[in-house]
């Protein structure tokens, strides 16, 4: 007798193969993780300057973080903007500077032959950046056009609302108008003093991986970031907990499609019930194709082409946020179906085969994230921010797996509240419901 083909089978665990994370302190005091390995001759390496993102910049200055992440890689030492794009093309070096609302972020990436010149051109943009007067034209009117053109999308428009009513007085309330008159105002005095206040050793973590051993690296850091301020000027930003209306506000724009996006309470990063939560929202909001609030507006009803919803944690404040787009006279029965998904999920909770589905999909596609030096130090550097400790890579599945049925259900009870799901709309809206009063 054959085996029928379509017997049930056990899903497949999945665990990636431990990853060795090097946990260490230089003797400068400076504190990194990195994986050193040796298949592919290639070094990875991430510098996060906390409390330095744009949360800080100073009244009437605005956008002076972004300005200066523009400027650091445009010329260096004895080398201008167009010499330093060529040496970093000479010597096979990737550079790239980034900031969000409470870090900057200075990753390089280069072959082992040339790590010592990574190492020194880490030194020369942080020691001795030029700050041409050519050069900060050309960043400023970059910055200016883009955040000009900003204005004008919906996006933008909703993401500006969003920022302004739930971290109202607050600098994570910040505007892009705001943004653009601070950038015309900013002189090469200012980067240079906002440079030496940030960008200090004792706000620095580091990740790594590659063809390096601990000991070379933390020579190389040492000697690398010697020269910096010992100290940062002390951060003073407050814990804030975001604004929630529990209605709709409403953006006026003339597009045809209405933008969407809705907010509710989260959950900190270090709260024991955070996988709990994380897999709740997969469950209500993930966008990838498969969950409760794609399968109602998507799937069977057809009313926009994606939706999704996602915890939100950065330094002083954590909250759920979700966003979808709908033709204007779909806005009413789409906001409609999320408070009734949101409704349904706190008083029913959902099934053990949504969980084991959502659980199997996080877990497999894990190993996934460790193929590059770049993947591995970017999930670190997720990680490291977040104070997970260096061992958290090899863990965070088995976190996820110890999730049951119970913890999601009794979770939802509290976490998920509907008087508090708060909605922005940019748009023409149509048919919104009047139970509570739009907002205009």
């Amino acid at each position: 007798m054959t085996q029928s083909l379509h017997a049930e089978q056990k899903p497949v665990v999945i665990t990636p193969s431990p990853v060795k994370v090097i946990d260490y302190k230089t003797d400068l005091g400076l504190t990194g993780w990195h994986v050193e390995t040796h298949d592919i001759p290639v070094l990875t390496i991430s510098i996060c300057f906390r409390n330095a993102g744009d949360k800080n910049d100073p009244e009437g200055l605005a956008g002076l973080t972004e300005f200066m992440c523009g400027m650091l890689d445009e010329g260096a030492g004895s080398y201008n903007s167009g010499n330093f794009k060529a040496l970093l093309l000479e010597k096979n070096i990737r550079l790239s500077i980034s900031q969000n609302s409470d870090s900057v972020f200075i990753t390089l990436r280069s072959t082992k032959d040339n790590i010592k010149d990574l190492f020194d051109i880490l030194t020369m943009i942080l020691i001795a950046p030029r700050f041409d007067a050519d050069a900060m034209a050309r960043v400023r009117e970059q910055i200016l056009t883009g955040l000009n053109q900003s204005l004008h999308s919906e996006g933008q428009v909703v993401s500006d609302t969003f920022n302004q009513q739930a971290f109202k007085s607050h600098p994570y309330g910040r505007s892009t108008n705001l943004e653009i008159e601070g950038v015309k105002k900013i002189k090469k005095e200012d980067i240079q003093k906002h440079l030496k206040e940030r960008l200090a050793r004792d706000q620095i973590k580091i990740t790594s991986a590659g063809d390096i051993s601990i000991n070379d690296l933390k020579k190389h850091l040492d000697t690398a970031l010697k020269d910096l301020p010992a100290n940062a000027v002390p951060n003073t930003i407050k814990d804030i907990q975001p604004i929630y209306t529990g209605d709709i506000t409403v953006v006026h724009m003339d597009i045809p499609q209405s933008v969407i996006l809705f907010y509710q309470p989260g959950i900190k990063r270090q709260d024991k019930d955070f996988y709990a939560a994380y897999v709740l929202n997969k469950i209500l909001g993930d966008g990838g194709f498969k969950s409760r609030l794609w399968d109602e507006v998507r799937e069977n009803r057809g009313l926009a082409y994606g939706i999704d919803s996602d915890l939100r944690w950065v330094q002083h404040t954590d909250y759920t946020v979700g966003s979808t787009a709908t033709a204007n006279a779909n806005a009413g029965q789409v906001v409609e179906i999320i408070r009734e998904q949101w409704h349904k999920v706190k008083e029913k909770g959902v099934s053990q085969k949504e969980m084991d589905f959502v659980i199997e999909r996080l877990t497999g596609a894990f190993p996934l994230g460790f193929s590059s030096t770049p993947q591995i130090v970017g999930l670190l550097n997720n990680y490291q921010q977040d104070d997970l400790g260096a061992d958290f890579i090899n863990k965070r599945n088995e976190m996820i797996r110890s999730v049951t049925l119970e913890d999601i259900n009794r979770l939802a009870k509290n976490l998920i509240q509907p008087d508090k799901l708060s909605f922005i709309i940019v748009g023409k809206p149509e048919g919104l419901p009047q139970s509570k009063g739009a907002k205009k």
